[in-house]
């Protein structure tokens, strides 16, 4: 599909979604056969399918019966999905309360309630900053039938189970790497900035969440991108919080991120308040509406050898820095002389735990067409 039928058929799906979120029916809203195709694939890529459901039923656009039915099936699986996950954190909750351990929602867990429906606001896992006890934590997991996918390995550890289960539980809010050292500093013991809610649980007042996702949708953004969701958190997010950002935008100035965030916020208003873009806001939209929900593997590629050179890229992701040891092998980080097997492991587990995603990548540096500086 070439660049300007890609975009058109982008903006008329946002169209629809606006009408959504207006209250408006589509009256003089027509969708063709592959038109709905692609706003279902659109809406599949960026997790937005239990949205485009609701976006449907409540405009009344005239489509298949059979292609509603489909995606009333997925609404519901969704609802269930998020009904279950409710429960779940509840339970959580009320175990950290018990166990003295402060603790700190984040993410899709706090920003689903600003959509017209919560569970139409799809997400895959659940964001948990905590202060300390981790083996006490794992345990509370491990005890429940969970799975450890990573533990102590980074920034968050990792608790899966079946059916669909995902917590991440937090020690800190970034991990530390070469591009986020502003934001490794910034957000250190967050958790203490927050305000109670109830016993130990906290909240981040409106500006400071608000500094905190945009951090966090920035750092998806300048990697394999970010998608048509995060436009969808901005937008419900400002409409219903009255933000001071006479107390926001230096604090973003000192992170660089202001003039992303001034960019999403006019993103966000035009687009579902039917304004016109301009040329580099288009641009925008049509790099985040081809990331999908968390980026793409050519997005990532590109900004990398942007930055380094296809050479000096790949040597990064064969032999990152000193900073990525400290966080994914942390004890093989204080021996420095061990950090030669850290390659080992690390080429292991691409090679044998992701081949797909390490031939992708290669396939990708491969075919970008920009040369080294």
């Amino acid at each position: 599909m070439d660049k300007s039928l890609y975009l058109e058929r982008v903006k008329k799906y946002l169209k629809l979604l606006s009408l959504y979120i207006n209250k408006e029916e589509a009256t003089d809203f027509s969708v063709n056969e592959n038109e709905l195709a692609f706003f279902i694939k659109l809406s599949e890529r960026h997790s937005l399918k239990a949205f485009f459901y609701q976006t449907l039923l409540k405009t009344h656009v005239s489509i298949k019966e059979e292609e509603l039915k489909k995606l009333e099936e997925y609404y519901f699986f969704t609802l269930r999905k998020g009904a279950s996950f409710d429960k779940e954190r509840k339970e959580l909750y009320e175990w950290l309360n018990q166990n003295e351990i402060p603790f700190l929602p984040l993410k899709g867990i706090i920003v689903k309630d600003y959509y017209l429906d919560p569970y139409s606001r799809e997400f895959a896992d659940n964001d948990i900053l905590f202060n300390g006890k981790d083996d006490v934590v794992k345990k509370f997991f491990t005890n429940r039938e969970y799975k450890v996918e990573s533990y102590k390995k980074g920034n968050h550890d990792v608790y899966l189970k079946k059916p669909f289960y995902n917590f991440e539980m937090h020690r800190a809010l970034f991990a530390l790497n070469e591009d986020n050292k502003k934001n490794v500093v910034y957000f250190d013991k967050y958790l203490d900035k927050a305000l109670v809610k109830e016993r130990y649980e906290h909240y981040l007042k409106p500006e400071d969440f608000y500094i905190y996702f945009t951090a966090h949708s920035f750092k998806h953004y300048h990697g394999g991108g970010c998608g048509i969701r995060t436009i969808l958190d901005y937008y419900f997010y400002l409409k219903k919080e009255q933000l001071d950002f006479s107390y926001i935008d230096p604090e973003l100035k000192k992170l660089d991120l202001l003039e992303f965030s001034n960019n999403m916020r006019s993103l966000s208003s035009k687009l579902f308040n039917n304004e016109s873009l301009t040329d580099e806001e288009t641009e925008m939209l049509l790099y985040i509406a081809s990331s999908g929900t968390y980026g793409t593997i050519e997005h990532s590629v590109a900004k990398g050898i942007e930055k380094k050179g296809k050479f000096g890229y790949l040597m990064s992701r064969i032999f990152p820095p000193m900073s990525f040891y400290k966080t994914a092998y942390p004890k093989l980080y204080k021996t420095k002389v061990l950090i030669p097997l850290a390659w080992f492991i690390r080429l292991f587990r691409i090679i044998f735990r992701n081949p797909k995603r390490a031939k992708a990548e290669l396939k990708a540096i491969r075919k970008h067409k920009k040369e080294d500086k």
